[in-house]
C-alpha cells in the first residue's frame, strides 16, 4: 500500500470530539454517528472530526495514547490487560515508569493503533 492508501484507512479510526453544536443522530453506510450535543463527548470517525474542527463545530480530543500527562497502563488497543494506574503523575515520571516497564517485558511495547503515525501527522496538522 502506498501512503494514500495508509491514510485513508486511518481516516477511519474513531476519535473524541466535543461538538458545539446540536444534531440528531446521522444514518451513514458505515454506521450511525451521534447524536450531538454541546460540551457532550462523541466519538466520530477521524475524517469527520477533521471536517467539524476545520469548520470551527468542534473541539477534537487527542487519543488517549498521545497524552504524555496521564496513564492508564499499557495499550488497550493490542489486547493487553491494562497495568496498575500511573494517574497523576508528572510526564517524566510516566515516560520513566513505561521505560522501567518496557525493560522488564520480553517482548516489545504494542503500537497503540496499526495507524498511530498516520493518526498523529493527521492530528498534528490540524
Amino acid at each position: 500500500m502506498d501512503a494514500a492508501e495508509v491514510e485513508f484507512l486511518a481516516e477511519k479510526e474513531l476519535v473524541t470530539i466535543i461538538p458545539n453544536f446540536s444534531l440528531d443522530k446521522i444514518y451513514l453506510i458505515g454506521g450511525e454517528l451521534g447524536p450531538f450535543n454541546p460540551g457532550l463527548p462523541v466519538d466520530v470517525p477521524l475524517w469527520l472530526a477533521i471536517n467539524l474542527k476545520q469548520r470551527q463545530k468542534c473541539r477534537l480530543l487527542p487519543p488517549e495514547w498521545m497524552d504524555v500527562g496521564e496513564d492508564a497502563g499499557p495499550c488497550p488497543a493490542a489486547g493487553v490487560p491494562r497495568a496498575e494506574p500511573l494517574l497523576l503523575l508528572s510526564s517524566q515520571e510516566k515516560l520513566e515508569k513505561m521505560r522501567d516497564r518496557e525493560r522488564k517485558e520480553e517482548t516489545f511495547t504494542p503500537v497503540p493503533s496499526p495507524y498511530y503515525m498516520e493518526l498523529t501527522k493527521l492530528l498534528l496538522n490540524q
